[in-house]
């Protein structure tokens, strides 16, 4: 585990669908104990035991659905959340125990923002945390990823991805304040990338800009 500010800890590199590297998320708010993706190690999973647990885990959209889960929540005694519509892509035991319905945002009374982001998937959320650390972190989940270095989007339609709707989920998350850009996966270099306010907005304005064009 890797402490990245007092509240947050990067979870070690994985690797998914053999090319990109993906990292998970503990972040610990006044309230809860929160998991942000997933993981597979399950070492990781007891070193998550010894730190205080995890009250919650919230999985960014379907892609990060594996066989693994129900023996992560089963180590952890967590609560599996996501996007009403990532109900479909479940089989077998595994099924979430809390689904955010409707559009969002939803907020918990420490400040930790599930927003619903569709675009990428029609199923993708994005996570927001104004931390006491002074810091705005932002997950992207996939809705924003990181190909060598470079910012990219990726439109799935076969999992209800949408440009449109992409858009839209871009230009709700450009209104945020943003110090701290912490990407579920990459391709090539990982890294956390923090920003001003004026090159936040000059990142998801080209991103923009991309998808019209």
């Amino acid at each position: 585990m890797k402490k990245i500010y007092d509240d947050l800890w990067q979870v070690p590199l994985e690797k998914r669908f053999t090319t990109l590297l993906s990292h998970a998320y503990f972040l610990k708010t006044p309230d809860r104990n929160i998991l942000i993706s997933h993981f597979e190690n399950q070492d990781v999973a007891h070193q998550l035991r010894e730190m205080g647990g995890v009250d919650e885990q919230y999985l960014s959209h379907n892609h990060e659905i594996s066989e693994s889960l129900g023996e992560l929540r089963f180590v952890l005694g967590s609560k599996l959340i996501g996007h009403e519509n990532i109900a479909k892509f479940f089989s077998g035991d595994v099924a979430p125990d809390r689904l955010l319905k409707g559009n969002g945002p939803f907020a918990g009374d420490d400040g930790f923002q599930a927003l619903y982001a569709p675009g990428h998937t029609d199923n993708n959320l994005c996570f927001y945390y104004a931390s006491p650390t002074g810091k705005n972190y932002l997950f992207t989940g996939d809705t924003i990823y990181l190909d060598n270095g470079r910012f990219r989007t990726l439109v799935m339609t076969s999992d209800g991805g949408n440009r449109q709707e992409l858009v839209a989920t871009l230009r709700r998350l450009r209104e945020l304040p943003v110090d701290v850009i912490l990407c579920s996966v990459a391709m090539g270099h990982y890294e956390i990338v923090e920003v001003t306010q004026s090159e936040w907005h000059d990142l998801i304005d080209e991103k923009i800009w991309e998808i019209l064009d």
